[in-house]
């Protein structure tokens, strides 16, 4: 060995303490980032509750709809024959 590779084998020990140091904390953000991902089983049970939940707000939406449409005819109707009581008969 010469005497740059001996100065060099403290330094590049560091270096692998880091990288086995890095390397431990990304692995633990890796297996704690894994533990919070959603299951087959969550993401299917979750497409269930948002069908079910987007079926009740459109038949809830359509019986607002139907209401507002009968409101208009009778509404518009009711203007209809008021003007047609008023007019002057000839």
């Amino acid at each position: 060995m010469t005497s740059d590779e001996l100065h060099d084998v403290p330094a590049q020990r560091h270096k692998d303490a880091q990288v086995d140091r890095r390397l431990t904390v990304l692995e633990t953000r890796f297996d704690t980032r894994m533990t919070m991902l959603p299951t087959k089983a969550d993401l299917s049970e979750l497409k269930a509750e948002l069908k079910t939940n987007i079926h009740s707000e459109s038949a809830h939406l359509s019986k607002w709809m139907a209401a507002t449409a009968i409101t208009m005819v009778l509404g518009f109707g009711g203007m209809i024959l008021t003007m047609m009581a008023r007019l002057p008969h000839a």
